[in-house]
């Protein structure tokens, strides 16, 4: 290949080249920490509209930030009040890796700031400048002064606890793996059928399973789904009714189900999704 020309015209970023030339990571992984790291300090963003920014699929982006998290430029930490009570946890985005010791949650100490007074975007670091020569090397994977660039957070934890109670370690860890697998909009969204029918976090995650097993991503889809289901639920019933009042049990045309079968599992779906009918 011959000579590459670069031309910068304007809108430039000011970030450390450590995990540019960090050989672990595979480019979408670059690409994704660039993009996070050319954002102001302490901004906060959310999967979802990192996912929006780029025609990528929700694997791709999971298995980028997967690797981050991996070489610990993404780390998970717990979030305390000013009282040092647990609130939830957050997503912390560095330009240098840390040390795997530093990267457990248990040992880490948590910033005793509520997470919605979060330090706002372009206000200046207190840490180290973000432009870094040196190569990556031993010392960069100890180092714990590394600057904190972007703070990905999400609402689902506040909301649990606002009307839940509060969230012990393994409820918030199966809340940010659905964030991670199914986007907070709908995390949130079953959380408030399960208040609706009076129900724990348990009855929302059957409900997160069931969107999940048919690859319902947004709010959208599962409009658009249920509204289909009915729609079928009607049109079977409609043209099965007769025969099921004989006696006679004949397979739909609905992927060779009985109606009995489709009646089963409309009950089932209306049940776990907490439809009124």
């Amino acid at each position: 290949m011959g000579v590459i020309r670069i031309q910068k015209n304007s809108n430039y970023v000011v970030m450390s080249k450590v995990g540019l030339h960090d050989d672990r990571l595979s480019w979408k992984a670059k690409g994704l920490l660039a993009y996070m790291l050319s954002m102001p300090d302490n901004w906060t963003f959310y999967n979802e509209e990192l996912m929006k920014h780029s025609p990528d699929g929700s694997s791709t982006f999971k298995a980028a930030m997967n690797e981050l998290k991996e070489y610990g430029y993404v780390v998970r930490q717990k979030v305390k009040d000013e009282k040092g009570k647990f609130i939830g946890w957050e997503t912390v985005v560095y330009e240098q890796p840390v040390e795997d010791e530093y990267r457990k949650v248990e040992n880490r100490p948590s910033e005793n700031r509520p997470s919605e007074n979060r330090p706002s975007k372009n206000r200046p670091s207190k840490n180290a400048p973000l432009l870094n020569n040196k190569e990556l090397n031993n010392n960069l994977l100890s180092n714990k002064e590394n600057n904190v660039v972007a703070v990905v957070v999400g609402n689902a934890h506040q909301f649990y606890q606002d009307n839940f109670g509060v969230e012990n370690p393994f409820i918030a860890e199966c809340i940010d793996q659905w964030v991670d697998d199914i986007g907070e909009e709908l995390v949130i969204e079953a959380m408030k059928r399960a208040l609706k029918q009076n129900k724990s976090w348990g009855y929302a995650e059957g409900i997160l399973k069931d969107w999940a097993k048919h690859n319902l991503r947004t709010l959208t889809d599962v409009e658009t789904y249920e509204k289909e289901f009915h729609r079928k639920r009607e049109e079977v019933g409609n043209r099965e009714v007769r025969k099921h009042r004989r006696g006679v049990s004949r397979p739909s045309k609905e992927g060779g189900k009985s109606y009995e079968q489709i009646l089963r599992e409309a009950e089932e779906a209306r049940r776990a999704w907490g439809w009124k009918g």
